[in-house]
């Protein structure tokens, strides 16, 4: 078992972190707790390989494996989708896009073989979940694109809600930010009509909407992998054409892997949240900006959190971290009053870390909680609060171990100390 030290953090809130159970789950990469409208709570992961085919899997019954702690009991059920590339942030679409339950899937990796990718939509049926509708294509090209992310906006007025992702070639300036048109016929209609907004963004995007400075327009923050910067755009929801594009680091940020836009310290004022992704540890971790009213002239005042990220030996394909970085509040009723903590999915460093915010000094500095070493890639995390008891569930795919792990967060005593 292990819990974090019970030392006084100021103003957020001493945690126990807690293994709770594990259960086999095939190479589990992107994972996200999820429902549809009118459904139960599902555990929603993508798997890929170098070797075979991508798919998608869906696992059900979480809330009453956690209430009863029978979480290794759990097993994943495989969607027929068809055979994707490689699956990355699988999310389930907002039922308002197309009143249906569905998922989408952006797909594709720089690996050989697999780099073809595309947005597609899983439909599934309304009483049975796990059982496939269609799998509807999105996107057009065969070219080398692929694509790790998006969000639903309406762009250009219509009351359709579009997507709006990056897609990236893995080339030097050949990431593009676009948004793919959301039909009349909706899900009839494959191969939507994709517009440019501006070359650049090709991994990382955060896309955030009804920023009061700027009506009629979202903001998209891209981590830019290949072109290593930090960037931010405004586009207009009237047309959805670029205003305005801006650096925020092109020099210290290297490889830019993931940007978060975030209210740490529970203030009303944002950070952005931010990683690169380095084989080496003398110049990986993950930072904080301050955002600036004005986001494309402004000044950006960068913070670190953590560096120093070891990656793990690899015969085959050397390790890079740190891998996605999340704002959390393991005592759900503190956000919003109290400052977050960050947890960390380290993978090429093999670990889960959890930081906690150091409430002695900087209003950004953080101390490692703990950090458990599960011997495997470590590519995303996913959190709830099932049983309702206001502490999160922290779920942990293990990829090289195929299995995802259960950590329960509940307050720590005093006197706690490491425990391994």
């Amino acid at each position: 078992m292990l819990v974090a030290f019970g030392a006084a953090f100021g103003d957020s809130d001493d945690i126990t972190w807690t293994p709770s159970g594990r259960f086999a789950a095939s190479s589990p990469a992107f994972a996200s707790v999820n429902k549809f409208k009118g459904g139960d709570d599902f555990l929603l992961f993508s798997s890929f390989n170098a070797l075979r085919p991508g798919h998608i899997k869906m696992v059900r019954g979480i809330k009453d494996a956690v209430k009863n702690n029978t979480v290794d009991q759990l097993s994943a059920t495989y969607l027929l989708t068809g055979d994707f590339q490689w699956p990355n942030d699988v999310q389930v679409i907002p039922h308002d896009v197309f009143n249906n339950k569905s998922i989408v899937v952006p797909d594709g990796f720089l690996v050989p073989g697999h780099a073809n990718g595309g947005v597609y939509v899983v439909e599934v049926g309304n009483l049975v979940e796990t059982m496939v509708q269609r799998t509807v294509t999105l996107t057009s090209n065969t070219d080398g694109y692929f694509y790790h992310m998006g969000e639903w906006v309406d762009m250009n007025g219509d009351g359709r809600l579009d997507f709006v992702t990056a897609k990236s070639n893995a080339k030097l300036d050949g990431g593009r930010l676009v948004w793919l048109e959301h039909p009349e016929g909706g899900l009839d209609v494959e191969n939507w009509t994709e517009h440019e907004i501006v070359a650049g963004p090709d991994v990382g995007i955060k896309v955030v909407q009804d920023l009061a400075q700027y009506p009629n327009e979202i903001v998209v923050f891209g981590a830019e992998f290949f072109n290593q910067k930090l960037s931010v755009q405004r586009v207009s929801t009237v047309d959805g054409s670029l205003v305005a594009r801006g650096v925020i680091d092109d020099t210290e940020i290297l490889d830019a892997y993931s940007v978060d836009y975030v209210d740490l310290n529970s203030d009303g004022k944002h950070q952005l949240l931010v990683n690169n992704h380095e084989k080496s540890s003398k110049t990986n971790g993950i930072w904080t900006y301050s955002v600036p009213e004005d986001l494309i002239n402004g000044k950006y005042v960068k913070n670190t959190v953590a560096t120093g990220f070891k990656n793990a030996f690899s015969l085959t394909v050397p390790g890079m971290s740190p891998g996605f970085p999340y704002a959390v509040w393991p005592k759900t009723s503190s956000e919003g009053r109290k400052r977050a903590h960050i947890i960390v999915a380290g993978d090429g460093d093999y670990s889960f870390h959890a930081y906690h915010p150091n409430g002695s000094s900087s209003l950004y500095n953080y101390g490692e909680t703990l950090a458990i070493n599960y011997e495997g890639t470590i590519g995303s995390l996913a959190w709830s609060d099932l049983d309702r008891d206001g502490y999160l569930e922290i779920w942990v795919p293990n990829y090289d171990g195929d299995y995802i792990e259960m950590i329960k967060t509940s307050p720590a005593s005093n006197d706690a100390t490491y425990i391994q």
